[in-house]
Order: C-alpha cells, then sequence, then structure tokens
C-alpha cells in the first residue's frame, strides 16, 4: 500500500511528538514529507522532510497528500480551511477549534466526501479503553446504568502553560484548564458510553 505524503503544520509540544513517531517507525504507512513552523531550530531536526515556514507555502506545493494541524488552537479554523480547499486530507488536533462558530466553520468546508476529515483524540488508542469499550458493546457487562469518571493522574504543572501564552486563557483555547484537559475525558465518555441525552453542571465560588 502506497504511503501517505504527511505535512505537519507546528511544531510544538504534541507536533513534534507526531513527526518523531513517524521517524521512529511507530506510525506506519505515512512519509513524513513536510514540516512547517517558524522556528528554524524546530524544522532542522526533521531533515529528510522538506521545510517551510509558512503554511500556505506547504499546502500549495504538492509535496503531501494529507497534513496534521499541531498549532495553536486558534488557528485551527483558518489552516484546517485552507487545507480542504488545497484539496488535502487533514487531521487537528483537539480541540477543533477555540470557538463554536469556528467549529462550525471549519465543519461547512468539508463538503469532499473523498477527504478525510478528522480531529485527534488519541486516548481511544489505549488498549485499557479498547478493552473497555468492546466489554461495553459487547453487553458483557450488562447494560449501563450509572457513571463515575474520575482522572486524578492528569496534573499539568505551571511550566506547561507558561511554555505557551495562548495556554488556557480565553483568546487561546477559549477557556481555561478543563478546556485545557477536559476534551479528552469527554470523547472517551462519548465513544464508551454514548452521547447524552441532558446534561447539567454546577458551579460555585467558595
Amino acid at each position: 500500500m502506497k504511503s501517505v505524503r504527511l505535512g505537519i503544520i507546528g511544531l510544538g509540544n504534541m507536533g513534534s511528538v507526531h513527526a518523531r513517531h513517524i521517524r521512529e517507525g511507530k506510525v506506519t504507512r505515512v512519509e513524513l514529507a513536510a514540516v512547517c513552523d517558524q522556528r528554524a531550530e524546530n524544522l532542522s531536526v526533521h531533515p529528510t522532510a522538506k521545510a517551510f515556514t509558512e503554511p500556505g507555502a506547504m499546502l500549495a506545493s504538492g509535496t503531501v497528500d494529507a497534513v496534521l494541524i499541531a498549532t495553536p488552537h486558534f488557528q485551527h479554523t483558518s489552516l484546517g480551511i485552507a487545507a480542504l480547499k488545497a484539496g488535502l486530507h487533514v487531521l487537528v488536533e483537539k480541540p477543533v477549534s477555540v470557538h463554536k462558530a469556528d467549529v462550525q466553520r471549519l465543519l461547512a468546508a468539508h463538503t469532499n466526501p473523498r477527504q478525510v476529515f478528522a480531529t485527534v483524540f488519541n486516548q481511544r488508542t489505549d488498549p485499557r479503553y479498547q478493552h473497555l469499550r468492546k466489554l461495553i458493546q459487547s453487553g458483557e457487562l450488562g447494560a449501563v446504568r450509572r457513571i463515575h469518571w474520575t482522572i486524578t493522574d492528569w496534573f499539568r504543572t505551571q511550566a506547561y502553560y507558561n511554555a505557551g501564552g495562548w495556554r488556557a486563557t480565553w483568546a487561546g483555547e477559549g477557556g481555561g484548564v478543563l478546556l485545557n484537559q477536559c476534551p479528552h475525558q469527554l470523547d472517551l465518555l462519548w465513544w464508551l458510553f454514548g452521547q447524552p441525552t441532558k446534561v447539567r453542571a454546577f458551579c460555585q465560588f467558595s
């Protein structure tokens, strides 16, 4: 099977992880054909991939079949739309966009069913969650009546947030720590147990 020529836009935390996994052969049938980042030091780590400093140049270059967008979240919408218009397959890091209206704009731009368009929710590849999903779908656990979901080991230090001034801000992420980390948990709940029919939330300040 022919390898997909992938271009990664944004070589920060997650973009560099994806690129390393491809280089190390952890991801099959994918060739890291191009990388794009404003920082030259990030580009030099990938000498076999064509380097770009402007996303538009990569999208118009003809060197990639698909792009993975791993930039700060507020750039996902414009880059995703541009990549879809260029006829490329698009994979966007979570969250899809910062605001609901931007998400809707990006979704509306995906009009060609032959183009793959998806969001990265890597927790779905965790063997523990895959096994749990099989148990639920097979009926082995019986009907699920109640769910209590607690995650206590996802602590991110202040250094993580300081590493990118846009993180956990209204302008950069559309919210704080909850929006920064909770999309994975919400996705797992939906993926494992299905869409809720009603949602209630409570908040108080002490």
